[in-house]
């Protein structure tokens, strides 16, 4: 496979990654990953930007320079069953100047938190949030680039 190509940009070229992971070491940085599934994923770094294309995104935190990336859940299931009743964001208590914005569909903040410590279950006030996506803002506190993604809400009691 072709490298991704962009002027003035470290390329990490196209991979194939297994259920075991893997790792990558680019210009000195080395990049680990672990995923529960076989995937096609290429990864770019351009200045600050780290852009991940494929069907997965590694899990991992990412360093080039200041940029940094953590895993954040992507599903939340908030029916007290003790499985993804709350929104976990691995290893964000290594950053205590965090903050943590989650949006709608519509744009409207439904929640916000400084010193995010994963103990969002889903709601806005007391009230549980309907089904559906919605999108998040992680600010490092740091200066970093934030980190943008979005979670899927699931409030079946059945499950």
């Amino acid at each position: 496979m072709a490298a991704l190509t962009t002027a003035n940009a470290q390329i990490l070229y196209p991979a194939v990654v297994n259920s075991t992971g893997g790792s990558d070491a680019q210009s000195g940085i080395t990049y680990e990953w672990s995923v529960g599934e076989i995937a096609l994923v290429e990864t770019m770094i351009a200045g600050n930007v780290i852009i991940t294309n494929g069907l997965l995104q590694p899990e991992g935190i990412f360093t080039n320079s200041n940029v940094m990336t953590l895993v954040a859940s992507n599903l939340l299931t908030p029916n007290g069953d003790g499985s993804n009743d709350f929104w976990i964001i691995k290893d964000i208590q290594l950053y205590p100047e965090n903050t943590v914005t989650v949006i709608d569909r519509a744009g409207r903040v439904v929640y916000s938190k400084h010193g995010y410590i994963n103990d969002w279950g889903g709601t806005l006030g007391a009230a549980p949030l309907n089904e559906g996506t919605y999108y998040y803002l992680l600010d490092f506190g740091t200066g970093s680039p934030k980190q943008k993604g979005f979670i899927t809400i699931l409030n079946d009691k059945q499950r």
